[in-house]
């Protein structure tokens, strides 16, 4: 995925657009669509398909880039009522994915970024799933039945949300969670977290940790953790060999109340425990 530079997609030379595929956009539902007077790129048409509980914000264009393999696709999210400007933060960054490298996101396939999509929340993740309408809203077919596009579902995650995804996909996601509604909301902190097994990996630790707990516990860029108990001093911080790498899984065995912390982190978290009740302060690197 790209970042947030969004090159005007009309610059490029678009693909015959079909008017099926325009068709089940605007019918789908069977909602009465608004449509957005601001287009992504200057030429994909947004519309809105509002409901009381949440609402559909769909691409009507997207299906007109040029990509390398694969059906046209459509693309959709679905947000609360109040929260349509993160829906299209979502579809602006994955038409420019698309733009840019000719190519349909891959279903069930977090990308993850080192800092929130959206500021001032916890979401870090985008991955394009199914719906929850099913096939008649996902594939769109020609009279005789034949698939002739798709419509791709963007979901909007937590870090650690992603993290479930990639292991049990979408379905067991949405389990873990308690349905489907409760990944909606852009300002929810983590819906579900995933085993520390699923996120095992290497943290490296202070030789202190055989006698002392962990104080700090960073979750670096590259994947790469590093926990501290707060007495090192700066000599002895700089002499490898007073240094050692641990699995998250093992750290989390000798001191439990940080394992919390160490399934829900995202890129660049930093976590600061002052007791052993596993409450700690969350910080940004």
């Amino acid at each position: 995925m790209p970042g947030h530079h969004y090159p005007r997609t009309m610059d490029l030379e678009l693909r015959t657009g079909d008017d099926r595929i325009a068709g089940h956009v605007f019918s789908a539902l069977g909602i009465e669509p608004l449509v957005f007077q601001e287009r992504i790129g200057g030429s994909v048409v947004v519309v809105e398909k509002p409901s009381p509980s949440f609402t559909t914000v769909m691409t009507a264009g997207a299906a007109r880039l040029p990509v390398d393999a694969g059906l046209p696709v459509e693309l959709a999210v679905e947000v609360l009522p109040d929260q349509v400007g993160a829906a299209l933060v979502a579809l602006r960054i994955v038409c420019n994915d698309i733009a840019t490298n000719r190519r349909t996101p891959p279903v069930e396939a977090p990308w993850c970024n080192a800092e929130p999509i959206l500021v001032g929340t916890r979401v870090f993740a985008i991955a394009a799933t199914g719906s929850r309408h099913g096939d008649t809203f996902d594939t769109i077919r020609s009279d005789d039945g034949a698939p002739i596009g798709r419509v791709l579902t963007l979901r909007m995650l937590t870090f650690a949300e992603s993290r479930i995804l990639a292991n049990r996909g979408w379905s067991g996601l949405v389990e873990a969670a308690g349905g489907a509604d409760n990944l909606l909301d852009v300002t929810r902190s983590n819906a579900a977290l995933p085993t520390i097994l699923e996120v095992d990996g290497p943290v490296i630790v202070t030789k202190l940790h055989d006698r002392h707990p962990p104080r700090w516990i960073t979750s670096e860029e590259d994947g790469m953790f590093t926990s501290v108990t707060g007495r090192e001093s700066q000599e002895y911080m700089d002499d490898a060999a007073n240094h050692e790498i641990w699995t998250r899984s093992s750290l989390a065995v000798r001191y439990p109340w940080v394992r919390e912390f160490l399934t829900a982190a995202a890129p660049n978290d930093v976590a600061r425990f002052d007791d052993a009740t596993g409450a700690y302060t969350l910080e940004r690197d």
